[in-house]
């Protein structure tokens, strides 16, 4: 499978995927014109992902920053993740957060909740 990379910009996190070194990062801040639009291309190459053979992910998530559309399109992707998890695929997520955003780490608590899945929480 083919990496998918996005730069960030001043409204956009990195995206990094790369099935190959099993790198799957996003980090910075999101809060893009169009949030649905930007985080397309990550859910749709979590769908294809779902055909691979893969055994393991770790998605590392570094966001210092949220718009409200953001959390909604990352809820999103990590609904994704629970799709690769239920067909066997052990998924983990990494979720840091500087220690003193209380904020980001509610949002990933309540990740947390909704999903199910195993997080780890880092401090920066």
């Amino acid at each position: 499978m083919k990496r998918l990379e996005l730069k960030e910009t001043n409204n956009t996190p990195n995206v990094l995927f790369d099935t190959e070194k099993n790198i799957f990062v996003i980090d910075g801040k999101s809060f893009p014109e169009d949030s649905k639009e930007f985080y397309r291309p990550i859910i749709d190459y979590f769908d294809v992902l779902k055909n691979e053979k893969l055994q393991e992910l770790v998605l590392s998530i570094n966001l210092f920053y949220l718009s409200s559309s953001s959390i909604i399109s990352v809820k999103q992707v990590l609904l994704k993740l629970v799709e690769l998890n239920d067909k066997g695929v052990k998924v983990k997520v990494v979720w840091s957060h500087d220690d003193d955003d209380d904020d980001i780490k509610k949002t990933g608590e309540d990740y947390q909740k909704i999903t199910k899945l195993p997080f780890e929480f880092k401090v920066n």
